[in-house]
């Protein structure tokens, strides 16, 4: 018995993957705003005295990390990224020029299909960038780290809170597909005033 291979058929099935992934991200991603946490019961956090601070453990393939603490309208807030392994998001391990995944993420040119870039959850947002969200706050909450201020003196990040409520944490990737990230930091998060 002969066994006839259709070359053509692995590549439909390939393309028809893509399309079912391609598609499922864009249902999942239709409106680009982080996934809420909508029966989270917890107290809200804790709330930063003025030069108090707090650390966050990060891991990059956590979709809503809830940071524990709580933000007040208007102040200043300082944020430290201290990464301590490799970020690395499916198997894109360096940014467009050349350096290790950290905190400011990679473009979009990065990615083998640039067409991806429509499923990020932020479309704003370079890829893997580290992203700061209030849910009590809404959309206009949403910020990553490439919008904040840097401190010149000491390198930290600095923004003021959009309004009273906690902080939730991400890197901007598409929705379902977190589990193939891998890294971790340590964040310091203090009140400035």
């Amino acid at each position: 018995m002969k066994l006839q291979v259709n070359p053509s058929r692995g590549s439909f099935e390939c393309a028809t993957r893509s399309a079912i992934l391609l598609g499922l991200s864009l249902y999942l991603s239709a409106c680009a705003i982080p996934i809420a946490t909508f029966l989270d019961g917890s107290d809200g956090g804790r709330d930063l005295a003025s030069g108090e601070s707090a650390t966050v453990h990060f891991f990059t393939n956590e979709p809503n990390l809830d940071t524990g603490v709580r933000l007040n309208a208007g102040s200043r807030y300082a944020l430290d990224v201290v990464i301590l392994s490799n970020w690395i998001d499916s198997d894109i391990e360096e940014n467009e020029t050349g350096e290790a995944l950290d905190e400011t993420g990679f473009a979009n040119s990065v990615m083998p299909f640039e067409w991806l870039g429509i499923t990020r959850r932020s479309r704003q947002n370079r890829w893997f960038e580290l992203m700061l969200y209030q849910p009590d706050c809404g959309r206009e909450s949403l910020r990553g780290v490439t919008e904040l201020d840097v401190d010149e003196t000491n390198g930290s990040y600095q923004f003021i809170a959009s309004c009273d409520g906690k902080l939730s944490m991400f890197v901007n990737d598409s929705p379902g597909f977190y589990g193939n990230n891998a890294g971790y930091a340590n964040i310091h998060l203090s009140r400035v005033n």
